[in-house]
């Protein structure tokens, strides 16, 4: 077994030493007691909860990522499939007032191409994705600066959601958070350029997930005002409606990182009331309906600490109703920790297993799920478990 299992722990501790800090000093300023500081630094405790890790990077000066921490590109698994250097090359060099030298094809076969990529994303085929989207996102900077109405607004719209959604949760599922958050401001810029409220509040949920919650960022925590400035624009068309949800959602989840557990409810049922009349369709922007509300109801609930009701709301959901995969790794990966938080451990590792087989990636990059194997590795070793720590490199 390497170092890396008490990865977390060991990250607090270094941090708090370089500040020069005592346990003591160190707890107080995020809330909580010496002793219970004590038990994360030694690993005898999980952090479970992103407002816990949020506090304790606020108290230490750092970033969360920097607690979270995560392997070096270069030794993940996944990096022998695909390179992210094409990712990377059109995010960083290509701009809305400065596109790309390439000749770009017309917007309707670059349409289809992102259908493709969503596909791909639904199945957690992040090497077709990767593969894909840089050719798309550079080509439709090329339309967005030089093309007429209406190819313009159309490449500008197509750029949120390539850049918004598929670039954001491509690249924050295989732990590359920096060029999530450019991907995100790619589609910010797009948004600006296009003018319109509610693709503006598409780009602003992309913003706000391209980081970790716990790090609090801005994006994320000002959800609620994202929300309210697309309700007035509302209307009878679905994609609207599936903006507006999941900014709330969005809410829920900024509201419940600072323990505003309130908020958190009020927004999620808000979010719920949206969702009910359009049911679950596979198109739907972000999977927003009732079974996708429902797997952040789930999420929600587990960061508040109640997993019996993150488990109900779990049950409550029909997983063949969430057309990705994603989303259905995202239900067991809840599940796992509702389970470990009740000491069920068989039923915990079964759940993560079952999310590796969904989405490996997503398993394999997500930082609280790498520390409860560890913890799961010292309460209840076994092949199943240890083979799922052996493919996340942990053992």
């Amino acid at each position: 077994m390497t170092d890396d299992v008490r990865r977390i722990g060991d990250n607090v501790r270094a941090a708090r030493r370089a500040r020069g800090m005592s346990l003591e000093v160190a707890a107080g300023l995020c809330g909580r007691t010496k002793g219970w500081l004590s038990r994360v630094e030694n690993g005898r405790l999980r952090l479970e909860r992103r407002s816990d890790i949020a506090a304790l990077a606020q108290a230490l000066e750092v970033s969360a990522d920097a607690l979270l921490g995560m392997p070096a590109p270069e030794i993940r698994p996944d990096r022998r499939e695909f390179s992210l250097v094409p990712m990377q090359n059109v995010l960083l060099d290509a701009a809305l007032d400065d596109p790309p030298d390439v000749a770009a094809r017309p917007v309707a076969f670059l349409r289809s191409e992102l259908e493709r990529v969503d596909q791909a994303l639904m199945k957690a085929d992040y090497a077709t994705v990767v593969r894909l989207l840089p050719d798309v996102i550079g080509e439709l900077c090329v339309h967005a600066a030089t093309g007429a109405e209406p190819d313009r607004a159309g490449a500008l719209k197509l750029l949120i959601r390539a850049c918004g959604s598929d670039g954001t949760c491509t690249l924050r599922h295989l732990g590359e958070t920096n060029l999530a958050w450019i991907s995100g401001e790619r589609a910010r810029e797009a948004a600006e350029l296009l003018g319109d409220p509610v693709w503006t509040g598409a780009a602003a949920f992309g913003r706000a997930h391209a980081r970790s919650s716990a790090n609090r960022p801005r994006a994320l925590m000002t959800s609620a005002r994202a929300a309210d400035t697309v309700e007035p624009h509302v209307g009878d068309d679905r994609f609207s409606r599936e903006v507006y949800g999941m900014l709330r959602l969005s809410s829920a989840l900024a509201c419940q990182v600072v323990n505003d557990h309130d908020g958190a409810r009020q927004h999620a049922a808000e979010a719920a009331r949206i969702a009910e009349p359009l049911g679950d369709a596979p198109d739907a922007w972000e999977l927003f309906g009732p079974a996708n509300v429902g797997v952040w109801r789930t999420s929600l609930a587990v960061e508040a600490e109640e997993p019996g009701e993150a488990l109900t709301h779990a049950d409550a959901v029909e997983p063949r109703a969430l057309a990705s995969h994603n989303r259905r790794a995202a239900l067991r990966i809840e599940r796992a920790r509702a389970h470990a938080m009740l000491g069920h451990n068989a039923e915990a590792v079964r759940e993560l297993r079952h999310a590796e087989r969904l989405s490996p990636q997503q398993v394999h990059n997500h930082p609280l799920i790498r520390d409860l194997i560890a913890d799961l590795l010292t309460r209840a070793p076994g092949r199943d478990l240890r083979g799922l720590a052996w493919r996340m490199n942990l053992a």
